[in-house]
């Protein structure tokens, strides 16, 4: 399986699409040199999606900290089919196992592992509550997935969150019909 995205070693350019693995999509406003702790240094000015943020990103460290292209529309089908994929058995009963293990999935930038953080907490919060810091990263991986399947295809925001809603729930019925 493809991990869905373009890693690039070339440098970004202003008005490309990128995805931060913390915060998600984004447009490269600007490519500003800075003197911060008495070091030069060129830094990407990316205007994110949520909150219209403004980031700072060194461009020295862009590919360390993990910030790619978005997907292609061509991945969006590989990312509705983790979602409608068989939930991950393997999702700890420890809470501080499962917290990490879910924060360090949707902190790769694998989009990919993102939806499959989305896909298990959809079907945790049906099964138990989630805790605070469950329901806090459960909203955020699901940010990062509205916005990049939103940019990808071109389409609103609610129609990305509907999109991501049926292939869940199809995977659902499919479970559902299996097991009888």
């Amino acid at each position: 399986m493809s991990s869905g995205f373009k890693k690039s070693k070339k440098m970004f350019r202003i008005g490309d699409k990128v995805s931060h693995p913390s915060f998600g999509v984004g447009d490269v406003e600007n490519i500003e040199e800075k003197k911060v702790l008495g070091q030069k240094e060129k830094y990407y000015i990316l205007k994110l999606m949520v909150n219209e943020m403004t980031l700072m990103v060194p461009v020295n460290k862009a590919e360390e900290i993990g910030l790619r292209y978005i997907i292609d529309p061509e991945t969006v089908p590989e990312v509705l089919n983790v979602l409608g994929d068989r939930i991950d058995d393997e999702m700890h009963e420890n809470y501080k196992q499962r917290i990490r293990f879910q924060t360090e999935m949707v902190d790769s930038g694998d989009i990919l592992k993102v939806a499959q953080v989305v896909k298990n907490y959809t079907h945790r919060d049906t099964v138990e509550k989630l805790s605070s810091t469950e329901r806090g990263l459960y909203e955020r991986a699901r940010k990062i997935l509205v916005g990049e399947i939103s940019v990808a295809c071109n389409i609103e925001k609610n129609k990305a969150k509907y999109i991501i809603k049926e292939a869940i729930s199809k995977g659902d019925r499919k479970k559902k019909t299996k097991s009888h």
